[in-house]
């Protein structure tokens, strides 16, 4: 959340990179295809990190065969929908407004009933913090969960008919950091386990990643704080993501550029930290790099994450044991990718140049290292994700 310096050296280079052919689409995978609905969510004005100029949610098809987008329409009277996450069924999305406090008196999160080429917005509800950065539903559609880059979390219950209903928890986030990215707490995702019964809160501001029991018996106490876990000094924990068949978490440092691996105990919920693994390349001397965002391919055979600055994906394999060994660096051929997807059958993977105005489609090859395919244009691009 913070203006990136850039290398023209690296992105010159890793330009060249990208313009290897793109992968033909073999008649077996044409006959095969499927179609999913994507939603791109965007700055839509002008900040103090960011020069804003989405015009809200767009939507999107993804063909599976190609890997490519086709735009079928556009989501607008929404301020800043930095980030996004469809309910499990497929029939609602939720959205956060991501407001400061120079402007508005609290973010907002809004839920939306998917309908074809457009949303139809049910109502909407405070976060009661500001800078709302990530929100996340459980597979059940009960709870919808909100973090506040301003030191909060919320949790709502989810109506019959997609709404929110007011925060049945909040709480504010103390603390504070050797960095000086962490003068406060900085809840930056909510996360919860495959089974749906932990809550993980990684704080940016403080090191620690914060576990909730999560209680679907007592709707009046949603939430049961249980521990949390630190990460290295001045590491920056952002977003958090699980192995889809080991029992191991995964954790990308905003700023300390480095990823965390870690066992997770499903039942008890705690973290045991196994290793960490740096995102950059060894000879990269430049300052100002920051990590984004972190996913797992659906197989569980790589994971990859995102630098802003060095403005790459970089790719690992991982072994039997959950850890990590270094496949390469991609270059995203655009500025600061804020965040990125891989697609539902984990053959392509979406990153979202936030200062470039483009979303880059790169194809996930066997080895898994990852190939240019195309570029879709998207104004101030900064959150992609897939339903059903």
């Amino acid at each position: 959340m913070q203006h990136l310096k850039l290398s023209a050296l690296f992105i010159g280079f890793f330009a060249i990179l990208g313009c290897e052919s793109s992968p033909k689409t073999t008649q077996t995978e044409k006959k095969t295809a499927k179609t999913y609905p994507a939603f791109i969510g965007t700055y839509s004005r002008k900040e103090g990190h960011v020069d804003g100029k989405g015009e809200g949610i767009y939507l999107y098809q993804l063909d599976s065969a190609t890997g490519y987008l086709d735009k079928i329409g556009v989501q607008g009277e929404i301020v800043n929908p930095s980030f996004l996450t469809p309910s499990a069924d497929g029939r609602f999305l939720y959205a956060v407004e991501e407001i400061g406090a120079d402007v508005d008196d609290a973010g907002r999160v809004v839920a939306y009933r998917q309908a074809g080429d457009h949303l139809e917005k049910i109502n909407q509800q405070s976060t009661f913090a500001f800078a709302p950065c990530h929100v996340s539903t459980d597979s059940k559609g009960r709870y919808v969960f909100v973090a506040n880059y301003v030191g909060a979390i919320a949790v709502y219950p989810v109506a019959e008919n997609g709404g929110l209903g007011e925060a049945i928890y909040k709480e504010a986030y103390t603390g504070k950091g050797p960095h000086s990215r962490q003068d406060a707490a900085h809840p930056h995702s909510v996360n919860l386990s495959p089974d749906n019964n932990f809550l993980y809160v990684p704080d940016l501001g403080t090191d620690n990643i914060y576990t909730y029991k999560v209680n679907y018996a007592d709707p009046k106490k949603p939430l049961t704080r249980i521990g949390a876990t630190k990460v290295h000094r001045a590491g920056g924990p952002r977003h958090f993501t699980f192995h889809p068949s080991l029992a191991k978490a995964y954790v990308v440092n905003e700023l300390s550029c480095s990823v965390t691996v870690m066992n997770w105990d499903k039942t008890t919920g705690k973290l045991d930290t196994i290793q960490s693994i740096s995102t950059l390349p060894a000879d990269y001397q430049e300052s100002g790099n920051t990590c984004s965002d972190i996913h797992v391919t659906p197989n569980g055979k790589f994971l990859y994450a995102a630098n802003r600055g060095h403005n790459s994906i970089v790719g690992y394999a991982i072994d039997a044991e959950g850890k990590l060994s270094l496949i390469d660096h991609a270059s995203t051929q655009g500025e600061v990718p804020r965040n990125f997807a891989i697609s539902p059958d984990g053959r392509f993977l979406y990153a979202a140049n936030q200062n470039s105005d483009n979303i880059l489609i790169l194809s996930i090859g066997a080895d898994g290292k990852l190939k240019y395919r195309k570029e879709e244009k998207v104004f101030t691009p900064v959150c992609v994700r897939f339903g059903n």
